[in-house]
């Protein structure tokens, strides 16, 4: 099945080109990457251009926008939402399509690992991680739109992303996205995100 990798940005030339390199680097290959922009004033989209398969303007500067701008031009079957600042492991996108394979589930996400953590971080982080798990087990998938993958046929049924919000779109979305499906909480698919 492909995947479409869909990136929002907003000034990011310092982390995207780590964040296009782990992408490009992924084990699994039927994906395209979707750069989404917000305007951007410094070197982001030149970045964008030359490594990612598509690149959009959003005008209005959520994450949500962003997210849902990407959608909207995406190819693949299943729409992948990735961060900016952070690294992708070369096996995560195969570890979080591999779900898919059972038609039941329209959503996936995995845990999400600091990358610059201080040691106390690093205990918050595990502690955070697992209740994405838990939260999951219980029917209430929280996971962060760092690290998520949404069958794009209940995405479009849905109808995405709620635009207005300025956080906690990823939320909302799997919360929208556990009435018409099953959500699945991946271990294996891990991301790096910066503090």
């Amino acid at each position: 099945m492909k995947a479409s990798i869909i990136i929002p940005t907003l000034n990011e030339e310092k982390a995207l080109p780590e964040c296009l390199k782990s992408l490009k680097a992924q084990s699994c290959r039927n994906f395209e990457i979707i750069v989404a922009d917000g305007n951007s004033t410094d070197k982001t989209l030149e970045i964008a251009r030359k490594a990612a398969d598509k690149v959009v303007i959003e005008k209005k500067r959520t994450i949500a926008a962003g997210r849902q701008k990407g959608s909207s031009v995406a190819k693949g079957e299943i729409l992948v939402f990735a961060d900016a600042d952070a690294v992708y492991p070369s096996d995560w996108l195969e570890s979080i399509l591999k779900p898919f394979k059972d038609e039941r589930v329209v959503s996936v996400h995995g845990p999400v690992f600091l990358s610059d953590a201080t040691f106390f971080e690093k205990i918050l982080n595990v502690k955070l991680n697992f209740l994405f798990k838990l939260s999951n087990a219980l029917g209430f998938p929280t996971g962060a739109g760092s690290n998520l993958a949404v069958r794009k046929t209940a995405f479009m049924k849905v109808e995405g992303f709620d635009v207005d919000l300025v956080t906690g779109e990823d939320v909302l979305l799997q919360t929208k996205l556990k009435k018409v499906g099953e959500s699945v909480f991946c271990d294996e698919a891990k991301t790096f995100v910066s503090a």
